[in-house]
């Protein structure tokens, strides 16, 4: 019986060529669209799941400054092994740091964006299977490195990489002590090669500050985070206090956050951009919504279409077929346009996925829907779109009586034509609205592509210095420069788009001292003209102004020259054209010789 609806609405659809084309284009990228969108928000709610320990790790975070204003996701080198030390709630900690490295392997050189510092314990908290190499030995000493699966393949081909050597820098040979797994897209933790954390010279003392290092702690029980912080929180107020001796309102605190609300909840990047629960929950109401409006689609279409079918259900119901029946048969029909909706949509989605990873990226793989309880839910989520999209239009057809049908042919009830035009609406209104916030974001993509930042964004090429061309900077800064389209070369700790660093300045405005916490970006002479930053008092640096660094004799005559923005004037309490020539103590004092136009 169950073959023969199916077989009949088969016939049907292919009878009704253009309602068919109609109903599967909707459902199809109402369903493709979902299937994508989902792979996004599975990808971002599974993120590092993955660990075993999961539950049972930490991140710790570094708050400092006045009144604690000063939050980010790294630490100092004590934190791991002093808590470990004084705590016995902590069974291990590990210490990470990424960067990128020059790979030297015989002739070739090749610069790894993803080269990661860790302690030995990396590999035992975190569940990154090891495919090759001893666990306990593999980062246990200096110089040794870890490969992932694709960086083994890339320098080593198929020959045996355990043992081998590779340059580091120009300046060590690392011992490959093993191959692990490449790490899973939804992973905080992503890398190339993994090296021993003893390699670097900040391992051979501990410091609270010089915070560059993301800490992870593994605890003994999940359940101890809230109390732990507790009493991290007192333990820090005497550190702060005895050893540190700093003033009562600005202690050195960590808080500690569990591993999986990191990604979604914290506001603190670490190893990488943090994603957001907000855009998650949106991204899911734009699925739902998409689909509601293709199963409406879906609903008003079939319900029309009932007029037209008025004599084959006059005939079923003078033959004896039964309302149970003939709504089993119109369910078929939604079932079968469904089930044929999803297989087109499963292929097109596959189409568009490179496209969708460019668009968000990501490296998603379709394989994450291909899991046995992916599969369950998704053919579970189609029958129920089925069933949704096609319940009204079979109870319509099915409850049609026959009486009715005879005299005039099978028309709409009042209160079921209500029902369409109230779906009609409400498709429309839905269809508004996505479009109206579709608009809206192109708007502020515009704004921000042409925006004026308060710096030259268009004519600049931001360069990489690295350890090795230091000693050459001046010259190499001196060649560039000889180039007839140059017109001005400058250099910086970081690009204006993302300043990091983290610091406090002590100004006296004439009405007591004043405290306050900064982002600094120390830069080389020219750097407001080669930025075309905007000087609203003062001057630029001078040669005269580095020569005032002088680190000799213990840097006891060493002295700084600041270049303020307009909002660091207004904090200090002085007008632009009042801060110029002010000292400014930043550890050392300094001059401000310029006051610089707020940029972004």
């Amino acid at each position: 019986m169950i073959l023969n609806y199916f077989k009949i609405a088969f016939r049907r659809l292919q009878k009704h060529k253009l309602y068919t084309a109609v109903n599967l284009v909707g459902l199809t990228i109402g369903i493709a669209s979902c299937l994508l969108i989902g792979l996004y928000i599975i990808n971002e709610v599974s993120y590092d799941r993955f660990n075993k320990n999961a539950d049972r790790i930490v991140r710790v975070v570094m708050q400092y400054g006045e009144g604690g204003k000063q939050v980010v996701a790294v630490t100092g080198t004590k934190v791991g092994p002093q808590l470990k030390r004084s705590f016995p709630q902590v069974q291990s900690f590990v210490r990470l740091i990424n960067g990128s490295a020059v790979i030297k392997k015989g002739d070739e050189i090749f610069d790894e964006k993803r080269f990661l510092y860790a302690d030995s314990s990396f590999l035992s908290i975190f569940s990154f299977p090891l495919l090759r190499g001893d666990t306990k030995t593999a980062l246990d000493a200096p110089n040794k490195v870890v490969l992932s699966e694709s960086m083994a393949k890339k320098y080593f081909g198929d020959a045996d990489p355990i043992g081998q050597t590779l340059r580091i820098n120009d300046s060590k040979d690392f011992q490959v002590t093993g191959i692990i797994a490449d790490a899973p897209e939804n992973s905080q933790v992503k890398y190339d090669f993994i090296a021993s954390f003893t390699s670097l010279d900040a391992s051979k003392t501990e410091q609270w500050f010089t915070a560059n290092y993301v800490t992870y702690l593994l605890l003994h029980d999940k359940n101890q985070v809230s109390s732990f912080n507790k009493q991290l929180n007192d333990y820090m107020l005497g550190v702060s206090k005895n050893e540190l001796h700093l003033e009562a309102n600005s202690p050195l605190q960590y808080k500690l956050e569990p591993l999986l609300n990191v990604h979604l909840r914290s506001p603190y990047d670490g190893l990488e951009p943090n994603g957001s629960l907000t855009t998650v929950y949106i991204l899911g109401i734009i699925a739902l919504l998409i689909l509601v409006i293709a199963c409406i689609n879906y609903t008003n279409l079939a319900t029309v279409q009932s007029g037209a079918r008025s004599a084959e259900i006059g005939i079923r119901k003078v033959l004896g077929a039964q309302r149970g029946q003939l709504f089993n048969q119109f369910i078929g029909e939604s079932f079968l346009l469904t089930f044929l909706s999803l297989i087109v949509a499963i292929i097109l989605a596959l189409v568009f996925l490179p496209y969708f990873n460019q668009l968000t990226g990501k490296v998603l793989s379709f394989s994450i829907l291909l899991q046995p309880v992916p599969v369950v839910l998704l053919v579970f989520f189609c029958a129920l779109i089925a069933l949704v999209s096609g319940s009204y239009p079979a109870f319509v057809l099915s409850n049609a009586r026959l009486i009715n049908i005879l005299k005039s042919g099978l028309r709409m009830t009042s209160s079921g034509g209500a029902f369409r035009r109230s779906l009609i609406v409400f498709q429309f209104f839905v269809s508004v609205c996505l479009i109206i916030s579709t608009i809206v974001i192109l708007q502020q993509l515009h704004y921000i592509q042409n925006k004026k930042l308060g710096y030259d964004k268009d004519h600049v090429i931001v360069l990489p210095v690295n350890w090795r061309m230091r000693p050459q900077y001046e010259a190499i800064k001196t060649e560039i420069g000889r180039l007839p389209q140059v017109i001005s070369v400058s250099g910086a700790n970081a690009k204006p788009t993302f300043v990091q660093w983290g610091d406090g300045i002590t100004a006296d405005n004439g009405h007591g001292k004043i405290n306050l916490d900064i982002k600094a970006l120390p830069c080389d002479l020219g750097f407001i003209k080669t930025m075309d930053m905007k000087l609203v008092a003062g001057t630029g640096f001078t040669r005269a102004d580095l020569a005032l660094a002088d680190t000799s004799d213990q840097g006891k005559n060493f002295k700084y020259a600041f270049i303020l923005n307009e909002t660091a004037a207004k904090d200090l309490g002085w007008t632009p054209e009042q801060a110029v020539g002010k000292t400014i103590e930043k550890g050392a004092p300094g001059v401000v010789k310029g006051v610089v136009k707020d940029f972004y």
